[in-house]
């Protein structure tokens, strides 16, 4: 099984269905049976809409992002490469309000971000050499 790299964009019950109206309407979405995928031009992405990822975070990360956020509601989304899931995030994330969990250690302001792409478009929330 390949493993491949995800993110969690979390956010209020609004802007969370928002963003899934916006993930529908962005390419081609096709409902599966654990991901959804996403097909945007030569890329492509697995979505989770369950919610299910909230039972990976511990209390201390639900109270910040509860403290944060409010009622957290998460879109899990699975990604090949960060040229990709940029373009996604530009297109899904513009003027929303909330947190996105890299799996690398960093919770960030949607803003923020898009701010540091938009400043250096090769920046990466990844390790290099991971």
């Amino acid at each position: 099984m390949i493993v491949r790299p995800t993110i969690v964009l979390l956010s209020d019950p609004d802007t969370r269905r928002e963003i899934e109206d916006r993930l529908r309407g962005l390419g081609t979405y096709a409902d599966g049976d654990v991901f959804d995928r996403l097909e945007v031009g030569d890329c492509w992405f697995g979505i989770d809409l369950s919610g299910d990822v909230l039972h990976d975070y511990d209390e201390n990360e639900k109270a910040e992002l509860a403290e944060r956020l409010g009622r957290v509601e998460p879109v899990l989304v699975e990604y090949l490469g960060i040229a990709c899931v940029w373009s996604l995030l530009q297109a899904v994330l513009d003027g929303l309000p909330g947190v996105l969990d890299t799996n690398c250690g960093e919770l960030l302001e949607y803003g923020e971000v898009l701010a540091r792409f938009a400043r250096d478009p090769a920046w990466s929330w990844v390790p290099l050499g991971g």
